[in-house]
């Protein structure tokens, strides 16, 4: 017992030692909107923002990495879950089995990509170059991936399509900010 104990408590000490951050405005960013004011009352500073409300500066750390990666996994995910078998057909054709099994899995990976969305547009307001192009692009998509899986059921297959436009829309204005999308073929929802 005393050899498993003693090197998982190094182990935390570590972690915990490593996880200090140099700065409160670090710490303030990755803490939330309410542990930003308290960094800001500190400081005595603001974050600096354009006219549209984007940052001047970077506001989170590694926020053009973390976009990408959320990006990666809903678009992965969109497309192999959702674009991919309406092309296939499987959204319309099968047994009533098949049809609840494949909306069950469209139904789970429209609440995964929303999240990973609404996680990769707080990226991108953390970010000034991503800013300026991306969060009406990725709101709308946002919103469009909601209403997906009941339009589905009724037979209305355009939002499947107006969401791949939307999606090679916000690839191409990413690539273009320095941001290359890498979608995750093999994103799973669980």
């Amino acid at each position: 017992m005393r050899k498993i104990v003693v090197p998982l408590m190094i182990s935390l000490a570590l972690l915990a030692g490593g996880c200090k951050s140099g700065g409160s405005s670090s710490a303030a960013s990755s803490a939330g909107p309410q542990a930003s004011a308290v960094a800001t009352q500190a400081t005595g500073t603001t974050p600096a923002t354009s006219a549209n409300g984007c940052p001047t500066g970077n506001t989170t750390s590694f926020a053009k990495t973390k976009f990408v990666l959320h990006t990666g996994l809903a678009f992965g995910a969109f497309h192999r879950y959702l674009y991919k078998p309406f092309r296939a057909g499987t959204f319309t054709a099968g047994s009533k089995l098949h049809r609840v099994l494949v909306f069950g899995k469209a139904g789970a990976a429209a609440l995964f990509i929303k999240r990973e969305v609404r996680l990769a547009i707080e990226d991108v307001k953390a970010n000034p170059m991503l800013c300026n192009t991306l969060v009406a692009p990725l709101s709308t998509l946002s919103d469009g991936i909601s209403g997906v899986v009941t339009k589905l059921k009724g037979g209305d297959t355009t939002a499947i399509a107006d969401a791949e436009k939307g999606v090679t829309a916000i690839e191409s204005a990413a690539s273009s900010g320095g941001a290359t999308i890498v979608e995750d073929a093999k994103a799973s929802i669980g």
